[in-house]
Formats: structure tokens, C-alpha cells, sequence
């Protein structure tokens, strides 16, 4: 099934206007930037063209024609990308042909897709996305997990749809799928959402223990009440770079384009070390939430989320009376009672009162032989 969020009608290069593309990227004529990629091999150069370049995203654009030194050297070093990738990357920007995205696997598809989603190359990013969704029903469970974290890292509701969908309806245990433990922790909990009604809750409660001890979380804080989480950093510039003059690389400028916040230098403050110890109550919190605790059997929660350390004792407590509460018309039925008769466990327990006394009876309404036992006696008398 074909993405539904994908447009109807694109606009491509006119065929022959592609192939004079095509034609200028194998030929390299007038090139003038390179490309370098560091290998254990050695340094792989790929000729290219500003032009072609500061076309295809604004990010090369002002790396470029920017007031950079890559812009007045013409070379520019990358070491986020393989060099076949990159290779793929380049022959498609001369052209946008299609289908030569059809022709590559899985990896390299994912590969293209980051890429282009890092440098802000918007059609190569749609395309691969595209292809990806036209053969998710062919993927086993490890490609839809990395193409689920994938959609996540791209920001895109409509892919998420998509392969949420197909996971779920090609389940299988996540308790042996390792991938799933590193998983951050949005994905996560979006995939515990996911599988909701396809596996046990005792097995969902178990998975979600797993992770969050797998990162380090051992359990929650019960003297930290549940807070709103901290917003996150506004995004912004090295003031001392401005201050000073000093020029700004094309990495910090990448950063800026994407609008990714500036990492936080690390501080042992208390109220740094408070806000990290709120969220992550918080989110151990909403993870908890996910989990209908109604569901478990006395045992399976005896020995599951009973003895966990991520519920508080209050917690336990009033899933326990819960879980007691909806257990009773179980018993019920197994030992017959009727529910809408003994409505209270107290009422069964309680030993019913002895039937009342038969009233007195008249004279007038004794009976037959009695009456005629008492006529002979008066007889008798007279």
C-alpha cells in the first residue's frame, strides 16, 4: 500500500535536461568542489558541482557560497557518511531518478534517507521514505523496527501509522527482539502503545522492567513527586564565538538549520540533578500508565509488578484492590454463586438466620381433627 501523505503529482527534471545531468556528474566537467571521505584505506574524493549542490538543500548552499573556508577551498571533509553511500547520494542529485532508488536494499535505502534528512536534502529523503513504505508487508520484524525508529528520527506521524500498523499485525514476542532495549525512550513508549492487546500485560509490564533496567533505571524515587518535565533548551549560537569573532563551522551552522538545541554543559547543582530526577519519574510514570494492571491474575502480579521497584507502594495497593475487585465474579461463577444475589463477600460469609417460628394457630382455624377431638371432649363434659 502506497503512503497515502505522498503527493500525486511530481515534478521531474525534463528527461533530457536529466541525462545532460547525468551525462555532467559521470563526466565531471567543470567540477569545482570535492568532496572527502577518510577511510582505513585512505581519503576517497568525489568531484562535484556548487551548483548542483546548493540546488539540492539549503544546508550546502550556505556551506558553499557561505563565508566558510570550505566555500573558498572548494573541498569539504565529511565523517557522518560511508563513502558508497555518499556515492549513491551524488549520482542521485544528478538527475533525481527515481528508479535507481528501486535497485538498492534496505541499509542503503535507510542510509540515504538519514543522510538526507541530516543535510536537508527534502526530496531524496521523500523518496527513500517512499520506497520504504512500498515494501514494508515484505520486511520481518528486525527491518520494521529500524524502519519504526527510523520514521520517529524523521518526524513523520504518517509513517509511524504505517509501520506501527504492520508490526502489529505481524507480531511477534519483543521479549528476544534486542534491538527493541535500544530504543530511545519516545520510540518505546510508543511501541509499548503499539502492542497494547497483542500480548499478555504481565509480558508488557516485563518488557517495559527490561528496558528501563537495561538503561540504567533502577526503579523510582518515591520522595520526588511527579513534576512537569523541564522544556528543553531554546536553540542558539556559542556566545563566545560571537563575541570574539571567531568563525562559525558548517557543522554548527548544520545544527542551527536543523534547529537541534545545543547540548547543555553538565553541572552537579542540586536543581539540575532534581529536574533529571523529575522526568525521569515522570516517565517512568507514563510508562506505567500504559499498563491495564486489571488485567493481571493475583499471581501473575504477585510476582510481577508486586515486587517491582517502578510502582510505589500506594501503587500496588490500588491495583491490588483492583485487581481483587474484578477477580470476585471469577470466583463466583467457578463456585456458582449468584453474583446479583451475593453482591458482597461479607453477605456470603456471614451465616444466614434461622427461619422464623410457624405462627399460633385459632380455634376457628385448627385442624379438622382437632376440631372434632375438642367436640367430643365437650360432649363428655356436658
Amino acid at each position: 500500500m502506497a503512503d497515502p501523505g505522498w503527493p500525486t503529482t511530481r515534478s521531474y527534471p525534463h528527461p533530457k535536461l536529466s541525462a545532460s545531468l547525468v551525462e555532467i556528474g559521470q563526466s565531471n566537467r567543470h567540477a569545482d568542489c570535492c568532496f572527502l571521505i577518510e577511510t582505513s584505506f585512505g581519503i576517497r574524493r568525489f568531484a562535484c558541482h556548487k551548483l548542483i549542490f546548493s540546488c539540492a538543500s539549503e544546508v550546502f548552499d550556505r556551506m558553499l557560497y557561505g563565508d566558510y573556508s570550505e566555500a573558498n577551498s572548494g573541498e569539504v571533509r565529511l565523517d557522518d557518511v560511508d563513502p558508497d553511500t555518499f556515492e549513491k547520494f551524488r549520482d542521485y542529485l544528478y538527475g533525481y531518478e527515481y528508479n535507481k532508488l528501486q535497485k538498492y536494499d534496505f541499509e542503503t535505502l535507510m542510509q540515504l534517507c538519514e543522510f538526507g534528512n541530516k543535510y536537508l536534502v527534502q526530496s531524496i529523503e521523500e523518496d527513500c521514505v517512499h520506497e520504504l513504505l512500498s515494501r514494508k508487508d515484505n520486511y520481518g520484524n528486525a527491518e520494521l523496527l529500524q524502519l519504526f525508529q527510523c520514521a520517529h528520527r524523521l518526524n513523520k506521524q504518517n509513517m509511524i501509522e504505517q509501520v506501527g500498523w504492520v508490526l502489529r499485525c505481524k507480531y511477534t514476542s519483543p521479549l528476544t527482539q534486542s534491538g527493541i532495549y535500544e530504543f530511545n525512550p519516545d520510540v518505546f513508549k510508543s511501541y509499548l502503545e503499539v502492542i497494547a492487546g497483542r500480548m499478555r500485560e504481565a509480558d508488557r509490564f516485563c518488557l517495559l522492567e527490561m528496558y528501563l533496567k537495561h538503561n540504567g533505571i533502577d526503579g523510582i524515587d518515591g520522595s520526588t513527586e511527579a513534576a512537569v518535565p523541564a522544556p528543553a533548551a531554546s536553540p542558539g549560537c556559542n556566545s563566545d564565538s560571537e563575541e570574539w569573532g571567531e568563525e562559525v563551522s558548517p557543522t554548527q551552522d548544520l545544527q542551527q538549520l536543523q534547529q537541534i538545541p545545543a547540548a547543555a554543559a553538565a553541572t552537579t547543582t542540586s536543581h539540575t540533578l532534581l529536574t533529571k530526577e523529575e522526568e525521569k519519574n515522570n516517565y517512568i510514570t507514563e510508562l506505567v500508565g500504559l499498563i491495564n494492571f486489571v488485567r493481571f491474575t493475583p499471581m501473575e502480579f504477585h510476582d510481577g509488578p508486586g515486587q517491582s521497584s517502578f510502582l510505589t507502594l500506594a501503587q500496588k495497593y490500588d491495583f491490588m484492590y483492583k485487581i481483587a475487585r474484578n477477580t470476585v465474579p471469577e470466583l463466583d461463577l467457578k463456585m456458582g454463586f449468584d453474583s446479583d444475589q451475593f453482591s458482597d463477600r461479607r453477605r456470603r460469609d456471614t451465616t444466614p438466620p434461622p427461619p422464623p417460628p410457624p405462627p399460633l394457630l385459632s380455634w376457628h382455624h385448627t385442624p379438622r381433627v382437632c376440631r372434632r377431638h375438642r367436640t367430643a371432649v365437650g360432649r363428655f363434659d356436658l
